[in-house]
């Protein structure tokens, strides 16, 4: 024993050197730990960095006598850090479960954490396809918490100082128990609060303030760089009154902290700021908990416009000096009648929440109509981002009491000549005309509401812009919260932080609803979801359900998710049923809004949803991560949220009445246009279960080929097409040879000077509609080169992608090209197009660029071609 003892140190020694070796990059929030297809695994660096340290872990703990010698604080400590090359463990506490991930956990002194618990602050899922994904998110434990023996702590959770945990119980992802509370239970919910730890917080609440630190000073002087836009206050040691006001922003958004008018151009110095900071913001409304910090964030980013927008603002500002990976740089110029700087720091941080790093610059105040028309100006500069137009009531254009209409058609002309210039340049938002909030205007509202009538109605009939409803963020917010006479009158800024916050963040959903793929499919629950009651118990006459009372709710849902099937979202049915009783009320009951025709897949049985979701992935040939879960159980959004962390889990809530409003909330079901193909989505994939059942029935792949009677159109886009071409490079993610996305203006801006393909198809069950796409380069050198090559993933295997490299090849000739050039960039799901390319015949002519003979493409012979695409080959 003495010398396994002494080999166990040596070991364990051993161990931590080359943890912290391997800790040296820290462990990332979400990695492929294993990708591949046919067999072939790939394990990147994070993967191995990972692996490793997982395997050491089990390894460890395996070994005789540990679990006993733990019991000493010092082996404790050398035991984990033998897995991990950091441990935070505070002074007195005591650790008898097992925590995977001690460089991700933070433990509070005197905490007891007992025995056989585990806390782990990471989670591995499989996806369709083999990929394998590592997710992790730190856990936090305060001073004197307590841990029952055999409980389990999740990825991503708080546990406040005093709090209790009881034996056994699961306390899910992102859980926040508050100081001082007991909870319990699988999963864990509140069951009391500990006598005396109220008083105690209270008490803490009341100690004077300590005198500035130097962390306050640095936390002031973050703060001021970030509002400021600088890298360093050396090159900027005093600021104007336009820093005043986007400190004092920022200070709104950061902390809650509101400068009233006056004392906003005190905030002179970095201890000015410091103080201000020291007085922090009053406490949210009962009905919002308040968030302290980034801790409080949801997992899924999709979840923040759930909360409420100041405290989720506060909370993303907290974090926004934090490195996140593949940020998208995207330039953002705004021209505004009134002062519209405070708008930055919140368009900033809600910005970096969805991936993208905005660089946001303001035209000179009121300067809207030079803004658009001088060759010269920031918009102009603006190539390839977004130009934003906002007018407002304090505009110059109504300054005159004479021939007002007129100054409004003069700036409304400016922007139709900008448009006119630019139309497949930037992307332009025009902001509608909002209810007039300034109590000291000179124009009474009898005289602005036909102008403001006149104006939007000529902006709702622009084309080449995107409308912005600036009217409807001043409604939402209200006149009296939106206002602010004493700012205006002091800095000519008429609107209140509040209103600020909020039209920043509609800005950037508006910027992001045109920059990625909306959620796919609605998974929906039925019991206390759909409708009121359980069906297995009431009978589909006693379920809650009808134009009024209790059932009016449920109804209006119902309406609501029809919408967004119309949209082109599919709805699925996931339920814990008899299969039988749900169809009867879709098929039978009379309130019923959504029918059976309206259901693209069912999954009605006893086992865990997440298996449902899983196979429904795989049925519908859909990523897990574009699903969308409601359901009224919270145990049923955990077990979901836990097993299949790509899923949006929508925390629906308790009163059915609210369901619309949380809908309505969320930004996952946002696009600019809604397609043909969308319309037809759910019909669609009703026909494509017909097909898969005629090849089932089929003896042979060519014998079921044979029975489609396939036929393709490949030719250009016509005008009503452009936008479903913009959709499929933003929704396509494994036929797809660069993962390019592009917005409708990119597309077309592209067919200037690249040839654009698109393939269409059809069978004998249905038209699949547009499916394909590719933007083929101008021959140079002897090659074409595929700047685009994409298809949906529903036509996939029956040959119309062989078809479309045939027209491609043919174009490609036609522009006196002997070989197409096929450049590829590898992502985390588009190994399929890369082994469609070796499959026909493409040769890696140098790492990732694949070449193929323009003479190599063939054309099936089940495939019927369409007039069009004889045309494309004629032209060629």
């Amino acid at each position: 024993p003495v010398v396994y003892v002494a080999w166990l140190l040596l070991f364990l020694r051993t161990c931590v050197n080359s943890s912290k070796r391997l800790g040296r990059t820290p462990k990332p929030r979400q990695a492929i730990i294993e990708t591949g297809l046919d067999g072939e695994k790939k394990v990147g660096r994070d993967g191995t960095m990972i692996g490793l340290l997982m395997f050491r872990a089990a390894f460890v703990r395996s070994l005789p006598m540990v679990e006993g010698l733990a019991q000493l604080g010092w082996f404790r400590i050398l035991l984990m850090r033998s897995y991990a090359p950091s441990v935070h463990v505070g002074k007195g506490a005591m650790v008898w479960g097992f925590i995977l991930d001690p460089d991700l956990t933070e433990i509070g002194d005197r905490a007891v954490i007992g025995f056989s618990s585990e806390i782990a602050a990471h989670s591995l899922t499989r996806r369709p396809g083999g990929v394998v994904v590592y997710l992790s998110a730190p856990i936090k434990i305060g001073a004197d918490v307590t841990i029952g023996g055999a409980a389990y702590i999740a990825a991503g959770c708080v546990i406040g100082d005093g709090a209790v945990v009881e034996n056994k119980s699961f306390v899910a992802p992102f859980t926040i128990i508050p100081p001082g509370e007991t909870w319990g239970g699988v999963p864990a919910v509140r069951l009391r609060r500990r006598d005396g730890w109220g008083e105690s917080i209270a008490a803490e609440k009341t100690l004077p303030a300590a005198p500035l630190g130097t962390a306050d000073l640095e936390e002031a002087r973050q703060l001021v760089q970030f509002a400021l836009g600088i890298a360093n206050l050396e090159s900027c040691p005093q600021w104007d009154s336009m820093g005043q006001i986007a400190i004092a922003t920022a200070l709104s958004d950061r902390y809650g902290v509101v400068v009233s008018s006056e004392e906003v151009f005190r905030l002179r110095t970095i201890e000015d700021v410091a103080c201000a900071i020291g007085g922090r913001a009053p406490a949210a409304p009962e009905s919002a908990p308040p968030m302290a910090d980034n801790s409080a964030l949801p997992g899924d980013p999709d979840l923040l416009p759930l909360l409420p927008p100041a405290e989720a603002t506060r909370a993303l500002a907290t974090r926004f000096g934090a490195v996140l990976p593949d940020l998208k740089p995207l330039r953002v110029v705004i021209a505004a009648s009134s002062t519209a700087q405070p708008l930055a720091p919140t368009m900033k941080v809600w910005g970096r929440a969805f991936g993208l790093e905005l660089d946001i610059e303001f035209a000179g105040y009121n300067q809207i109509v030079e803004t658009l028309l001088s060759p010269e100006s920031l918009f102009a500069r603006n190539e390839s981002g977004v130009n934003i137009v906002l007018p407002d009531p304090t505009d110059r254009v109504f300054d005159s009491s004479a021939e007002r209409f007129a100054g409004m058609e003069e700036l409304f002309a400016a922007v139709e000549a900008w448009i006119a210039r630019h139309l497949q340049a930037p992307q332009t938002f025009v902001g509608t005309l909002p209810p007039q909030v300034s109590a000291l205007s000179s124009l009474g509202r009898a005289q602005y509401e036909p102008l403001r009538r006149k104006w939007n109605t000529l902006v709702e009939g622009l084309a080449g812009a995107q409308v912005f409803d600036f009217g409807a963020v001043v409604e939402q917010t209200g006149i009296e919260a939106a206002r602010s006479s004493a700012n205006e009158a002091l800095s000519r800024m008429p609107y209140s932080p509040a209103l600020y916050q909020a039209c920043g963040i509609a800005l950037v959903r508006q910027i992001l609803g045109a920059r990625r793929s909306p959620a796919k499919v609605i998974a929906v629950d039925c019991d206390n979801t759909l409708w009121g009651s359980v069906v297995g118990e009431v009978g589909m006459e006693g379920i809650q359900l009808g134009p009024d009372g209790a059932g009016r709710s449920f109804q209006l849902f119902q309406q609501r998710l029809k919408q967004l099937k119309e949209r082109g979202l599919l709805l699925v049915v996931v339920s814990k049923n008899e299969e039988n009783d749900v169809l009867r009320v879709f098929e039978s009951h009379p309130e019923m809004i959504l029918r059976p025709d309206d259901i693209a897949a069912w999954r009605v049985n006893w086992k865990h949803k997440s298996e449902n979701l899983q196979e429904l992935a795989e049925e519908l040939n859909l990523g897990i991560d574009s699903f969308v879960f409601l359901d009224d159980d919270p145990a049923m959004r955990m077990e979901v949220a836990a097993r299949l962390p790509g899923v949006h889990v929508i925390p629906m809530p308790e009163e059915p009445a609210l369901y619309c409003e949380t809908l309505e909330r969320l930004w996952l079901f946002d696009g600019d246009h809604v397609t043909e193909a969308d319309q037809k989505r759910t019909r669609m994939m009703q026909e494509e279960a017909r097909r898969n059942r005629e090849r089932r029935a089929a003896s042979t792949l060519e014998e079921y080929l044979e029975g489609l009677r396939l036929e393709v159109e490949i030719r250009e886009p016509q005008d009503n097409e452009w936008a479903r071409v913009a959709q499929l490079t933003q929704r396509t993610n494994q036929f797809n040879l660069s993962l390019r996305r592009r917005t409708l203006e990119e597309v077309r801006a592209l067919s200037v000077n690249c040839s654009v393909l698109i393939v269409r198809a059809r069978d004998r069950f249905g038209d699949y509609g547009l499916v394909g796409l590719c933007i083929l380069a101008k021959a140079a050198e002897g090659r074409s080169e595929i700047d685009t090559l994409l298809m949906s993933c529903r036509v996939l295997g029956r040959g119309v992608e062989d078809a479309f490299l045939h027209a491609i090849a043919a174009a490609a000739s036609g522009q006196g090209a002997a070989a197409l050039a096929a450049p590829f960039l590898p992502g985390p799901r588009n190994q399929l197009i890369k082994e469609f390319l070796i499959r026909s015949g493409f040769r890696e002519a140098r790492p990732e660029c694949w070449e193929l003979p323009v003479t190599a493409a063939r054309w099936p012979a089940h495939i019927r071609a369409a007039v069009a695409e004889r045309a494309v080959e004629a032209r060629a």
